[in-house]
């Protein structure tokens, strides 16, 4: 009978441990190349399938989106619409239509950087980021509404120098717990379909880089007669009209302006609304 002894053994584990550890690193290193060969694989599939999609959208006047309907682009010349997305590997889907555009008084105007010279000084300049998809008929409260329904009158401005546009104080003017609501403005008579209000946030105004200084901190001094008559003249600090506070029937989305372009802001959004809803087609 064959008889190891302790030293031995020890010695024999120590070396199927060394084998084993060496197995072990081989198979690892077998399957990095192999998982990452096969996402070179799936990723080059993708981009090709990405690619076919990206051009079949192209070729199309009314391009599918998500929930059954379609956006017709020959109705929306003025914007891009695309960004393929393939759901269940199947489906070629449109899922944005962006782009910036120039509002004249009356209609939309497609944007061009060329000859910026020739354009209208009363046009105004706003660029819109929306996703598509088909929106369903809803009772349901808005998700994103904090605004209350029935704000009470007296914390109620009214601008006269910004028809369709009212700010919401939290408390009687002077106070400073109005820095928030007065760099928010209130867009009247178009409210969400909970009943809250549409909001233009001009968020450029916490620390506005100009000679005026005027930030919210400094408006949330004024008095309720100087905010009535409020005039940011041409001043051009960013403001955005946030996802949940633009929609239309194929979707909703983000409108960038500036404070130059407030005073047409709601006449203008209730019209690219209907603009691009009158663009989108249900089939049953």
């Amino acid at each position: 009978m064959l008889v190891i002894s302790r030293k031995q053994a020890v010695k024999w584990l120590k070396r199927l441990l060394k084998f084993g550890l060496f197995v072990y690193v081989c198979y690892c290193i077998a399957e990095f190349h192999i998982r990452r060969e096969q996402s070179a694989e799936a990723a080059a599939i993708y981009q090709g399938d990405q690619k076919a999609c990206q051009q079949k959208l192209a070729s199309m006047k009314q391009v599918p989106i998500l929930g059954g309907a379609y956006v017709d682009k020959t109705l929306v010349p003025e914007f891009y619409v695309g960004m393929p997305e393939l759901v269940n590997k199947k489906a070629c889907l449109a899922i944005a239509l962006k782009g910036f555009f120039w509002w004249t008084g009356t209609g939309i105007h497609r944007y061009q950087s060329q000859g910026l010279e020739s354009i209208p000084a009363s046009w105004r300049l706003y660029k819109l980021n929306a996703g598509l998809y088909t929106r369903k008929a809803t009772n349901e409260p808005h998700e994103r509404g904090y605004r209350h329904i029935n704000w009470p009158d007296e914390l109620i401005v009214k601008l006269n120098n910004y028809p369709g546009l009212e700010i919401w104080l939290n408390a009687p003017a002077p106070h400073f717990k109005n820095e928030g609501s007065v760099r928010t403005f209130v867009i009247t008579g178009w409210p969400r379909r909970d009943g809250t209000p549409r909001l233009i946030d001009c968020d450029g105004l916490i620390r506005p880089a100009s000679e005026e200084k005027l930030t919210d901190e400094k408006l949330a001094k004024f008095s309720r007669a100087e905010l009535e008559n409020l005039d940011f003249g041409k001043l051009n600090f960013y403001c955005t009209v946030k996802l949940d506070s633009f929609d239309f029937a194929g979707g909703h989305g983000s409108v960038d302006l500036s404070l130059s372009s407030l005073r047409e802001a709601p006449e203008m959004l209730k019209y690219l609304s209907d603009y691009l809803s009158h663009s989108v087609i249900t089939r049953k």
